[in-house]
């Protein structure tokens, strides 16, 4: 049988708790495995690489094109499938650059995390690592895939390109309007009989360099009262992150200015969070302000999709154009 390669990259699930503070144990990995037989039995053949050990929290562009970097050096070296461990608090970040990165590869990529340090009984680290192994080695679909049981449910495997914003105070993962690809019970994968998947609309091709983001893009939050930034001579794209429903002020002096501005600037607002459903009367002012929606994409993978685009594309109306397009599944129907 073909063996698995573990990525080790460091987050909860290669971390101790340190007298106050949790903190990256470069020993953790190891005891992963072994802790990991303990419960569930041999796992058969496998090698590790490990390129960074960090708390996700910490994680920026040199790391995650490491990470791409390590991957791709590794997909056609005979493995069944890659398990890539990593921090919950960036975890739909790495997942999303991955696929985007990977685009359509023969074998699965699987991101495992844990919600506590494996020592304590709370963790799910096992867990989520056991449904990365059994789906590598019962489904063994291609792709990018991220492995999590939330607290009473069974576990499941997310599309990497689906993964929501993570909610305050809570430790869940969850795939946008639910549409995870499907869970294991008793030990048997049933697929989501809502999953669905539009074809990929065009490819990345060879990323070989990434921009540094922060130079190019701003990310901002809806929010009543709000105090719209000052916005640097270099930057050509705002993301801008909806309320629930898909909006956000159109209608105060404030909002009106910004977007005015931006828009005599020659500065794309995309809006995210927004969805197929009857649109709000606020939005009508859309097109008129400049604000570009981009529909039924995770917020998260927006931001790694533009990223992308800006390292390849200097042309505004390309970059518009591709961003709302089908990849790696990210458009949910």
């Amino acid at each position: 049988m073909k063996k698995i390669l573990f990525v080790f990259t460091g987050g909860t699930i290669g971390s101790t708790v340190n007298g106050e503070y949790i903190c990256t144990d470069d020993n953790k990995p190891y005891k992963l495995i072994e802790g990991y037989k303990k419960r569930f039995g041999d796992l058969g053949d496998y090698e590790t690489v490990s390129p960074y050990t960090l708390l996700s929290e910490n994680l920026d562009g040199v790391h995650i094109c490491k990470l791409i970097s390590t991957v791709k050096e590794n997909l056609f070296s005979n493995y069944s499938g890659i398990i890539v461990t990593h921090g919950t608090d960036t975890l739909a970040y790495s997942a999303a650059a991955l696929s985007y990165a990977l685009g359509e590869i023969q074998i699965p990529v699987c991101l495992v995390s844990a919600n506590y340090p494996l020592e304590d009984k709370r963790s799910n680290g096992y867990n989520n690592l056991h449904g990365a192994i059994s789906f590598i080695k019962k489904v063994g679909k291609g792709g990018v895939w991220v492995s999590y049981k939330n607290e009473g449910e069974l576990i499941k495997i997310h599309k990497g390109t689906r993964i929501c914003n993570p909610l305050c105070f809570s430790d869940s993962v969850f795939s946008v309007k639910n549409s995870f690809y499907g869970y294991f019970d008793n030990n048997e994968f049933i697929l989501n009989k809502n999953y669905s998947e539009k074809t990929d609309e065009f490819h990345f091709g060879n990323l070989s360099k990434l921009l540094d983001a922060k130079k190019s893009i701003l990310r901002i939050e809806s929010y009543p009262e709000m105090k719209y930034p000052v916005v640097d001579s270099d930057v050509k794209y705002i993301l801008l992150g909806s309320y629930h429903s898909g909006t956000t002020n159109t209608v105060s002096k404030e909002a009106m200015t910004f977007f005015e501005d931006m828009k005599k600037r020659g500065v794309t607002i995309f809006i995210t969070g927004v969805g197929t459903e009857i649109p709000y009367e606020s939005t009508k002012l859309y097109d008129t302000l400049g604000i570009v929606p981009i529909h039924c994409i995770s917020p998260i993978s927006a931001y790694i999709k533009l990223w992308f685009l800006c390292s390849l594309f200097s042309e505004t109306e390309k970059i518009k154009n591709l961003i709302i397009k089908s990849l790696c599944g990210d458009v949910t129907e």
